[in-house]
């Protein structure tokens, strides 16, 4: 396969993976019940401006990239993906009323529990075609580089300070944010086995061929603790 047709896959199956992931978003906001760091982070920005939650996402996006690329990491095509697809896909899935409002505490909880596994597969599946972090991945590699600090350290101090802030906003905070912080990484992490799996496949092998190309690099990042809890972004 050439170049240039492996890279039209790659891109396709991040697009999907994106879209996923924002799809992901309505669905924990949806239900009613709290939803991730960042998410709190952008609703409590959207809710004091004229923008919606995608917009803020791809502002955010845009700054966090170009702050990490002062401190020396260059954006990725997967990273420019990441920073303007997820925010377009949960403005549309709104604007569509793809997920209706949960109307009770059974509907919320198992929202929650989409929304998790949506985030977890999603996030797998983009990571896993080897384009490039997303924007605040990239931040917390280059902040870990400049500052000496474990890859832990940067990403909790990262999370918490956006959630702080968000909730200060006003951004949604509750049980559905604890879910996110404590499940999405080992739902991202079973997820990567699912799709490494795929490439035993033939019938497959031309759509995930994509897949073996970042093994070792998705190893290493399970091993230093890089999985994101982000909407992946």
């Amino acid at each position: 396969m050439s170049k240039v047709k492996l890279l039209v896959y790659r891109c396709c199956y991040i697009t999907l993976a994106l879209m996923i992931i924002g799809v992901a978003i309505d669905v924990s906001i949806k239900a009613g019940l709290g939803v991730s760091s960042w998410t709190v982070f952008h609703l409590g920005i959207a809710k004091h401006t004229g923008f919606t939650q995608g917009q803020i996402s791809q502002f955010v996006g845009l700054v966090i990239v170009g702050l990490s690329y002062f401190l020396g990491i260059k954006p990725a095509l997967g990273t420019v993906m990441n920073m303007v697809l997820i925010g377009w896909f949960y403005d549309l899935s709104v604007v569509l009323s793809l997920i209706p409002q949960a109307t009770n505490l059974y509907a919320a909880a198992f929202y929650i529990a989409v929304s998790v596994f949506l985030t977890g597969f999603g996030g797998a599946m983009y990571m896993s075609a080897g384009l490039g972090a997303g924007p605040r991945d990239s931040l917390m590699l280059a902040l870990t580089k400049h500052l000496n600090w474990p890859v832990g350290r940067i990403k909790t101090t990262m999370e918490v300070t956006v959630l702080v802030l968000g909730w200060i906003l006003g951004g949604p905070v509750g049980i559905g944010t604890v879910a996110f912080s404590i499940s999405v990484g080992p739902t991202m992490q079973r997820s990567f086995e699912f799709f490494r799996s795929l490439t035993a496949i033939n019938s497959l092998a031309g759509a995930v061929m994509v897949i073996p190309v970042a093994k070792r690099a998705v190893k290493a990042k399970i091993a230093r603790g890089c999985l994101s809890t982000e909407t992946p972004s």
